[in-house]
């Protein structure tokens, strides 16, 4: 064969490179980590030895809500917080008691003052106005503090005369 023939010859064949990434880009999409695999595999074993040897396997906790106790703590125990820490904390304690039936705590509430269904209005915008600010910010502090003074009013105190 002469070498003008071979170029022909090679010209004929049919490009299968398409099939292949196609078909590597197929099995990319149906296959699972190996790290993934081993994980559940691992899984699987310890629950199948626990229903053999009549054993109880241990539950994860990590999806566990804190308490009011800790969520008290993380707001009024902590003296380092930024303003976002402070008020995403505050939220997270403030639904946590409205969850467990307690009074909301941005209604002022007394012996002397029952709260109007305008107070809990009021109390629900500002609690949905902070979780604005910090879904917001996105966990940056100067983002926080820059949605929080664009959006609060500061009241002049009027001087004594």
């Amino acid at each position: 064969m002469t070498d003008e023939e071979k170029k022909v010859e090679t010209g004929k064949v049919d490009d299968m490179t398409q099939d292949y990434v196609a078909a590597i880009k197929e099995l990319k999409e149906n296959s699972v980590d190996r790290s993934q695999y081993e994980k559940l595999k691992a899984e699987n074993k310890k629950l199948l030895d626990s229903i053999v040897n009549g054993t109880e396997i241990a539950q994860e906790t990590a999806n566990e809500e804190p308490s009011i106790a800790d969520l008290r703590k993380k707001v009024f125990d902590n003296p380092n917080q930024t303003n976002l820490e402070y008020v995403t904390n505050l939220l997270a304690l403030r639904n946590a008691l409205i969850e467990k039936g307690q009074p909301d705590p941005f209604v002022g509430a007394s012996s002397h003052y029952e709260p109007t269904v305008d107070d809990y209005a009021r109390a629900e915008k500002v609690a949905r106005i902070f979780q604005e600010m910090v879904d917001t910010a996105d966990g940056d502090p100067n983002v926080f503090l820059n949605e929080f003074q664009r959006r609060v009013k500061d009241t002049n105190i009027p001087s004594r005369k």
